[in-house]
């Protein structure tokens, strides 16, 4: 009996797998696949893009700095002497004219030394004369006309001309020479008590007055040349092709209420080790220039060719753009010749759509839609 029950419970237990293994496969079967068959496409990359074309191209310079007086300048006295009236007020603010007198140191005591000087060379070639009259007849008309002529007071004139080598030899033992050159450079020097002006300008300060005592050296006064002015400005050594002696600049002053036109004067060779620039000097004049006032300026450098303004966003580490070519992206090499303030000035490619934002993550080859942002 315990044997039946047995086999019964073995052949009911196969009966079940079998039933249950029938209903799997069958409802398996009727079960639709939620899976396509067809193969799904990744969505393109979206970029922002322009098209740009290569071209010539301004170059402007943009510079600022400080206006300087080109001219500034201390007075110094080179005689000994107490300085007199000129009938003008010389203290600062003042202004002259060139060729002013500024200042005048009694001269009077060099002057009577130079006629006496002249006195001694006139009362020289008198005693001279008859002698020339029986050795050198020839000569002795010339020197007499000169002789003749001779005034004290008077600058000295030139000597007569001597063609005669005896003659010269004569005049050479009787110091007709020495005397003459020492008298010439003794007028040369009574220039020196008065003090002209070198230029038209303005007084910046005065240091001495009428009636003090001046000697060899002393300051008398600091002057400055108010008809021209000149510009250091520092230019980057990157724009310094783009610059030649005697451009125009375009110049302003920081409120904008002045503008003038100057030109470059000079351009130095040493490059300033603090803040890597190269100093280009200026010229400058006009009215309401001061010295030390800040003023912006532009210049119109040398035209750049085969070139394209690209947005800064463009750029990709310093040397590349990425170009959109047929929905491909392309990575292609480029040369930066100059930052804008709008970007950077270019050259590599002549024409094509450059991708301007979105660089991030892109690289060469892969997939990309161009998209434009409505204006």
């Amino acid at each position: 009996m315990k044997k039946r029950q047995w086999v019964v419970s073995i052949i009911l237990t196969l009966l079940v797998l079998l039933v249950g293994t029938f209903l799997f496969q069958f409802f398996r079967a009727q079960k639709k696949s939620t899976v396509s068959d067809v193969t799904q496409q990744a969505p393109l990359r979206q970029v922002i893009v322009d098209s740009f074309i290569s071209g010539e191209m301004s170059n402007p310079v943009s510079l600022d700095g400080r206006i300087n007086a080109y001219e500034k300048i201390v007075l110094s006295a080179e005689v000994t002497g107490r300085l007199q009236s000129t009938g003008r007020v010389i203290k600062e603010g003042v202004r002259f004219g060139k060729g002013d007198v500024l200042f005048q140191v009694d001269m009077r005591d060099a002057e009577l030394a130079l006629f006496a000087q002249r006195s001694s060379l006139m009362n020289a070639i008198t005693q001279m004369m008859p002698d020339l009259k029986f050795d050198f007849p020839d000569a002795f008309v010339k020197w007499r006309k000169y002789l003749d002529d001779f005034n004290v007071e008077e600058t000295l004139r030139e000597l007569p001309t001597v063609v005669d080598a005896k003659e010269k030899y004569y005049l050479a033992s009787k110091t007709i020479y020495n005397q003459f050159y020492s008298i010439r450079a003794a007028e040369d020097r009574l220039s020196d008590y008065l003090i002209r002006a070198p230029f038209s300008g303005v007084v910046l300060n005065a240091e001495t007055f009428p009636g003090s005592l001046v000697t060899p050296g002393a300051n008398l006064a600091t002057i400055m040349n108010t008809g021209r002015y000149e510009l250091i400005a520092p230019i980057n050594p990157s724009d310094l092709s783009a610059i030649r002696q005697g451009q125009t600049v375009r110049l302003w002053s920081s409120d904008k209420d002045a503008s003038w036109q100057g030109r470059v004067s000079r351009i130095s060779d040493q490059i300033d080790q603090v803040t890597q620039s190269i100093p280009v000097y200026i010229s400058v004049s006009g009215r309401g220039l001061r010295d030390g006032i800040y003023v912006q300026g532009v210049l119109d450098g040398a035209s750049m060719k085969d070139v394209v303004k690209l947005p800064s966003t463009a750029v990709v580490d310093q040397q590349y753009v990425f170009m959109l070519e047929d929905s491909v992206v392309r990575k292609r090499p480029i040369e930066v010749l100059k930052r804008v303030p709008e970007g950077a000035i270019v050259r590599g490619f002549t024409a094509g759509q450059v991708i301007t934002e979105g660089t991030q993550g892109l690289f060469d080859g892969q997939l990309a839609e161009a998209i434009r942002i409505e204006q």
